[in-house]
């Protein structure tokens, strides 16, 4: 008997990884950047699509536009380059964005969204909403390596209404 294929859902995994001259302290960018390899593998056994947007220097750039997930990315994260300030407020406007347009094309894609940040930041964050308008699962993966903690991710997180990830604790 013939049965048909199952259909699956399948899944844009969008991080957002803090390039700032804050995460050059206590190697916090080469962790960060090992835990996005991580996430990479991970993806890449489930078949799952991701894309790669870095923020920092007050700059945004997609190193990887969404595709399937690759099993080492090590090269394009040999490119990365840190420094500057870190435009947040900027990068969740940017992801913001971009789900919302990409709902409208990819209508059966699940969406989540990885922020791999200190939660440094001068933008004032007050104003998001994120969680509310494009509905996704977010997780905010803190990635603070200094002797007095601020907990400026655990503050974003809880105003995503993010799930939070201490990586320091793992």
């Amino acid at each position: 008997m013939y049965q048909g294929q199952r259909k699956t859902i399948s899944t844009l995994n969008i991080i957002a990884l803090d390039t700032s001259a804050s995460t050059l302290a206590s190697q916090q960018l080469s962790k960060s950047m090992a835990v996005v390899q991580s996430l990479c593998e991970y993806f890449y056994q489930q078949r799952q699509s991701l894309s790669l947007l870095c923020f920092g220097n007050q700059q945004l750039e997609w190193l990887i536009k969404p595709s399937k997930a690759a099993y080492n990315i090590d090269t394009i994260l040999s490119t990365i380059k840190a420094g500057g300030g870190t435009p947040l407020g900027k990068a969740l406007d940017e992801i913001q964005a971009f789900v919302l347009k990409r709902k409208k094309t990819h209508i059966t894609e699940r969406q989540k969204i990885f922020i791999i940040s200190d939660g440094r930041s001068r933008d004032n964050l007050q104003h998001l909403q994120l969680d509310k308008i494009i509905n996704v699962d977010i997780y905010v993966l803190d990635s603070e390596i200094a002797e007095i903690k601020l907990n400026k991710a655990k503050q974003l997180a809880d105003s995503l209404n993010a799930h939070y990830i201490n990586l320091e604790a793992r």
